[in-house]
């Protein structure tokens, strides 16, 4: 019984691959040259287009992150406002109820007040006009006794 199989590779497939793979990188032009100031130069050019147009871009997305922000909070801004003007109007509404309930109480306790003060008037009236008849009957009394 055989323990592992190995593929069939004989040692001259193993050398040719080898010696392929050497060909390879012997051949290999090597690229051994300078930058000239025209290609520093065009290389500037490029970086510096690639720059504008991620520039202009990162503009373009802010501007329109911006757009969308001021729509937002517009939005939001007129929900409060709308929010303010219904709880002013409530508030109104709260200051009517309570000057009509201040009102409603000096009326429920003024009237009373009002009716007692003139009803103590009038008899006090007419406890006068009693007691200055008393004293007229009195001095009339006092006459018809003299006379008899």
């Amino acid at each position: 019984m055989k323990v592992s199989q190995r593929p069939n590779i004989t040692h001259e497939k193993t050398k040719f691959v080898l010696i392929l793979t050497a060909m390879r990188f012997f051949f290999t032009a090597p690229a051994f040259s300078e930058l000239t100031q025209a290609d520093i130069d065009k290389i500037r050019l490029i970086v510096k287009e690639e720059v504008d147009q991620a520039v202009t871009a990162s503009e373009v997305r802010m501007k329109e992150y911006v757009e969308t922000s001021e729509a937002r909070m517009t939005v939001e801004i007129s929900k409060v406002n709308i929010t303010v003007a219904e709880m002013d109007k409530r508030l109104n509404d709260i200051f009517t109820l309570v000057i009509a309930l201040v009102a409603f109480i000096a009326v429920v306790i003024g009237i009373p007040q009002i009716l007692v003060a003139i009803q103590q008037k009038e008899v006090r009236t007419q406890s006068e006009q009693i007691e200055a008849q008393q004293k007229q009957i009195e001095a009339l009394q006092q006459e018809m006794e003299t006379y008899r």
